[in-house]
């Protein structure tokens, strides 16, 4: 059992350090939109939301319609 142990460990930590590759930071808006997505609330969830919540929401999703094209 123990080296079935060691080998999974080796094993899992060979697949989490083979992730940590960092991004290119040429173009830090591209950055940002491969790692974000439009907001898309239902009504229920929306009519629940505070003001600043619901500012907050249409003020990330103008930026990605802004940066990444997203379209509303």
């Amino acid at each position: 059992m123990g080296k079935a142990l060691m080998i999974g460990l080796l094993l899992g930590e060979s697949l989490l350090t083979g992730c940590t590759t960092p991004a290119s930071v040429g173009n830090p808006r591209q950055v940002w939109c491969d790692h974000n997505q439009p907001r898309r609330s239902s009504a229920f969830v929306v009519a629940a939301m505070t003001r600043p919540e619901l500012d907050e929401m249409n003020a990330y999703n103008g930026k990605g319609a802004r940066w990444c094209g997203w379209m509303p």
